[in-house]
């Protein structure tokens, strides 16, 4: 590819109105209509990295990003003075201002392609807005994913409030409800940097948090990504949350569909489930017929004949059958005639003292 040409674009005005984006950057110089149509996907591919796309080319990192930097400022003085620009810009500072000055980059263009507003495909609004001056773009670093935001937060402020989050959750070595922990950090920061507006508001932190990359919500809960109860990873831990939120038995055939309303993402199978609930019978109960509690509800488990013993040892008295039946069903799904054979077999536990009650032998 031949990268030896001279490019003047200042006596240039494209019309953007009729024209797709890509076309626009035939006024670009080669290595910049490259890199920019590579970086953001133009070419209907998905977007290339830059490290990728220096490394295929044998450019210098900071090659690649000089070009990068020169691309963008082309195209914009391109396309600045096209009033759809400036509408495209001010939809997504209206968008931004009202979700406090910051949202995810996916989440920003989405809500500006939803509004049906533009002709312009996602790629090509991201493109737009990283060439500008008022809506400043976060790329990616290793403390944040990819945002927009708004003047007066800046990427030193963030960045700070990144460190001391991570060191507090480091130090408490526990998870907190979101909202209680968006009234600490706003506490700090709304405080420290009242010239921050943006701050004193509790969306702006919710939307924020979604960027850290080492912070988890979920659940109206906030913490590390080894914090369990907002990062369940494991079968186990979506099996214990979703019967939590149920907060019920319920049979392990409809566990499945029961996951997946909480974490689409996966398919779950009926035999994944229930070998961990049988392999995980410390946290999960079965009571008889295929469902299932959690033992943090109060539920022990085990034989019949154990849980006559326990309901005997709970109630110290004589008990009639109809009364045992009811108390077994607490903990077990068995029919009257099992609580009755248990009650003839284990003759050495159990006597009968009149006609259908029964009593546990003393020791």
């Amino acid at each position: 590819m031949n990268f030896n040409v001279k490019m003047d674009d200042k006596r240039i005005k494209v019309d953007i109105e009729g024209t797709n984006l890509k076309d626009v950057l035939i006024y670009c110089k080669p290595k910049e209509r490259l890199v920019l149509m590579k970086k953001f996907g133009l070419d209907g591919n998905r977007e290339t990295p830059l490290q990728r796309i220096w490394k295929e080319y044998s450019l210098t990192r900071e090659r690649i990003r000089q070009i990068e930097t020169q691309a963008l400022m082309r195209f914009r003085r391109l396309i600045v003075w096209n009033d759809i620009y400036m509408e495209v810009l001010n939809e997504a500072k209206k968008i931004l201002d009202v979700h406090w000055g910051f949202l995810l980059e996916d989440t920003l263009i989405s809500k500006m392609v939803n509004k049906n507003i533009f002709k312009f495909s996602k790629q090509e609004l991201k493109l737009i807005l990283v060439s500008d001056f008022d809506v400043t773009y976060l790329k990616r670093n290793k403390y944040l994913n990819k945002a927009f935001y708004l003047e007066p937060l800046y990427e030193d402020l963030l960045t700070k409030m990144v460190l001391e989050i991570d060191a507090y959750f480091k130090k408490r070595a526990k998870s907190q409800d979101l909202y209680e922990f968006i009234w600490y950090v706003k506490d700090s920061f709304a405080k420290d940097y009242k010239d921050v507006h943006y701050l004193k508001n509790d969306l702006f932190y919710v939307n924020f948090f979604e960027s850290i990359r080492e912070i988890n919500v979920f659940d109206w809960k906030v913490g590390l990504p080894e914090f369990a109860d907002v990062n369940p990873k494991t079968i186990k831990l979506k099996i214990l949350y979703t019967m939590r939120r149920l907060n019920k038995p319920i049979h392990f055939q409809e566990l499945p569909s029961k996951i997946m309303e909480w974490f689409p993402a996966k398919n779950v199978k009926v035999n994944t489930v229930h070998n961990e609930l049988v392999k995980n019978n410390d946290m999960f109960v079965n009571l008889g017929l295929g469902i299932y509690g959690l033992r943090e509800w109060g539920y022990q488990g085990g034989q019949v004949v154990e849980i006559l013993v326990r309901i005997f040892e709970k109630n110290d008295r004589p008990m009639n059958v109809k009364e045992l039946c009811k108390e077994m069903l607490k903990e077990k799904m068995v029919s009257p005639n099992t609580v009755m054979l248990n009650l003839q077999k284990y003759k050495n536990l159990f006597q009968r003292v009149e006609k259908w009650v029964y009593e546990l032998i003393k020791r």
